[in-house]
């Protein structure tokens, strides 16, 4: 057994050969525009005028939900939605911000080793890693590092509604880790995998190879080619002699059997046409009223004259005729009969307070402004109530996709609080499917090489042990920073979390650096300022104060 072969042993399913490639293939037309939507319940491109084929009376049927045209639709709202694109932003925003970070808390018990010798392992482990995924390098395009890796990843798991991620080895010496990742589309995946909500069963059209326990074994990449065809390129999901992890697909099933996933926008692609459709139509009509500012309302016996003719460079007085049906004109003796008469004004400035006046008006007539319509009585509530239905519908609550908080202070922590339990299942999902693995398959590069020491890594059980570890992301933002700070303090002196977590979850730093950085400049100081403020006290109750970190403390 190679050396690598030992590092992953684990039981594993018979898979393909890891270089196996199909014949090349000219990649077919696609059937419409990247800006069309298609009809989300089938795979014939059309219109989305109604979620259900015949409208409301043939709701009941078990829809067979298409994943590739769903994917295609939401990638349209994605480029053609406000709400669409904010609440995929704000979710990406949330969950990942600049990155997820390591933090390794091996299990000292079951290792056999000491709290402090697991401390210092981990500390190395963390510093390392972070070189790691701070580098370019990490990417096999060399376009992005990984922290900012895990931000498409998570903006694809949300609006494509899954992710696929390849994992190279190289034997490059410049790299800091042999490990590098690249980015599969979901649409190189070839294959339909239509999803029958009537009894969901994974099927073998969907560009996924599987084995007889239904777990994938190797997926079917098309790859474009210099000549402009695609190759179909099996790629397997573990290496048949190194088991090495070789390509990953993450998404969240919400059917069992389900074997591709759909967006997560997809219950709501008409909603969220419809809404744009609506406030575009608003624009327009605001657009076209603002073109005709004023009127003449003539008086009862005589046609109103036009008040601007043979001013300056005002252009030819024109005329609407009146038409019988058949587009014949209707004749008044031997002149036509004009309906409306009116004349362009290019060099009007009537934005301009005394800028133009009207003189030459008959008795009894009058200017009057045509009234504005646009947007409707109501257009802002309307729309902000959509808004608020589809964010809800996502589990982000309002205040969070527009960045807007006008409630009191208990109602927008609320709305933070119920939100950022929803970020806590979306940052597991991302851990336990793609960041998990990234540290498994990274660290058995450095044990390889030498620079990582872990003991019994070819044992499952001390493997896992090693592995523990958790993935801190940003904090909740803070709406009061003083009680926030006073919550983790009286946390700290019940023991219910620890110094080190605090720091953490503040600012991503470490807990153990601050203090001992803190130790150096307080030491520095003759005597903090803060040093006669009680801890948790005010100055009413200096025996509760510390004393002085400095010098003579």
């Amino acid at each position: 057994m190679s050396f690598f072969a030992k590092l992953f042993a684990r039981t594993r399913y018979p898979v393909l050969p890891e270089d196996v490639k199909g014949s090349a293939k000219q990649l077919p037309a696609p059937s419409a525009g990247v800006n069309t939507f298609f009809n989300p319940f089938g795979d014939t491109p059309g219109s989305t005028g109604s979620k259900w084929t015949g409208g409301l009376a043939a709701s009941g049927m078990a829809p067979v939900l298409n994943p590739t045209i769903l994917r295609y639709n939401a990638r349209a709202a994605y480029h053609t939605s406000i709400e669409a694109r904010s609440i995929l932003e704000r979710h990406t925003d949330s969950v990942v911000d600049v990155g997820l970070k390591l933090n390794c808390i091996p299990d000292a018990d079951i290792l056999g080793i000491s709290p402090d010798q697991a401390d210092s392992w981990a500390i190395q482990v963390e510093a390392a890693f972070d070189l790691w995924a701070q580098s370019r390098l990490s990417s096999r395009a060399e376009q992005f590092n990984f922290y900012q890796l895990q931000r498409l990843i998570s903006l694809s798991q949300q609006r494509d509604g899954e992710y696929f991620i390849r994992f190279y080895y190289s034997a490059r010496q410049d790299l800091l880790n042999p490990l590098q990742l690249g980015v599969i589309d979901p649409s190189q995946i070839r294959g339909t995998g239509l999803v029958n909500t009537i009894a969901p069963v994974a099927t073998d059209g969907d560009g996924i190879v599987r084995d007889a326990a239904g777990r994938e074994a190797g997926y079917k990449v098309w790859v474009k080619q210099a000549d402009g065809t695609y190759e179909d390129v099996y790629v397997p999901a573990y290496g048949a002699r190194s088991g090495r992890v070789m390509m990953i697909h993450g998404f969240q099933p919400e059917y069992a059997g389900q074997g591709r996933g759909y967006s997560r926008l997809s219950h709501a692609l008409q909603e969220l046409e419809n809404i744009t459709d609506f406030k575009q139509s608003e624009i327009k009509k605001a657009i076209a009223q603002s073109s005709l500012f004023a009127f003449v309302k003539p008086s009862i016996d005589k046609p109103a004259l036009n008040p601007f003719e043979g001013i300056s460079h005002a252009g030819p007085v024109s005329s609407l005729t009146q038409t019988s049906d058949n587009g014949a004109q209707l004749i008044t003796g031997t002149a036509l009969e004009a309906a409306v008469s009116y004349t362009s004004l290019p060099e009007a400035t009537v934005n301009v307070p005394g800028s133009m006046g009207v003189f030459n008006l008959n008795a009894g007539e009058e200017i009057k402004p045509f009234s504005n319509t646009a947007p409707v009585t109501g257009f802002h509530e309307f729309t902000e109530s959509i808004a608020a239905q589809l964010s809800a519908s996502l589990s982000i609550p309002l205040e969070a996709v527009l960045m807007r908080f006008n409630q009191n202070y208990s109602a927008s922590r609320a709305a933070l609080m119920l939100f950022w339990r929803v970020v806590q299942i979306w940052r597991e999902e991302l851990v336990s499917d793609f960041l998990n693995v990234v540290y498994e398959n990274w660290l058995a590069g450095e044990i390889a090489a030498g620079r990582v020491i872990a003991a019994g890594w070819e044992n499952p059980r001390r493997r896992a042990a090693w592995l523990k570890s958790q993935w801190v992301g940003a904090p909740m933002p803070n709406i009061d920073p003083t009680k926030t700070a006073a919550a983790d303090q009286l946390y700290a002196q019940l023991g219910a979390q620890t110094l080190d977590r605090i720091a953490l979850n503040f600012n991503g730093s470490s807990g153990k650096s601050n203090r001992a950085k803190l130790k150096k400049e307080f030491a520095e100081l003759p005597s903090p300022p803060w040093s006669a403020i009680p801890f948790g006290g005010g100055p009413s109750n200096p025996e509760k104060a510390p004393s002085s970190p400095g010098k003579g403390a």
